[in-house]
């Protein structure tokens, strides 16, 4: 049996230009960069979230958070 999130990652696009992340659903995601001790990083902020949200979605957003920051790090690995 396939696993309920197979291929997830279909389900978001990626804005290296405007540093967002947004779901098919609505989760929109900001990421700015941050340097500390010389190391850079990118943190993720919500800026945007399904309208009319779902007991399901509310249950579903640390995932849905999860999967915005490691898209976002595959996206910009892809590029460099």
């Amino acid at each position: 049996m396939a696993h309920q999130n197979r291929n997830w990652q279909r389900r978001w696009a990626v804005d290296l230009e405007s540093q967002t992340a947004t779901h098919q659903d609505g989760w929109v995601f900001e990421f700015k960069k941050f340097e500390r001790d010389g190391e850079v990083f990118f943190d993720g902020k919500l800026i945007r979230q399904p309208d009319n949200l779902t007991q399901e979605q509310i249950l579903n957003a640390p995932r849905i958070a999860k999967e915005a920051g490691e898209i976002w790090q595959h996206e910009r690995k892809k590029r460099h």
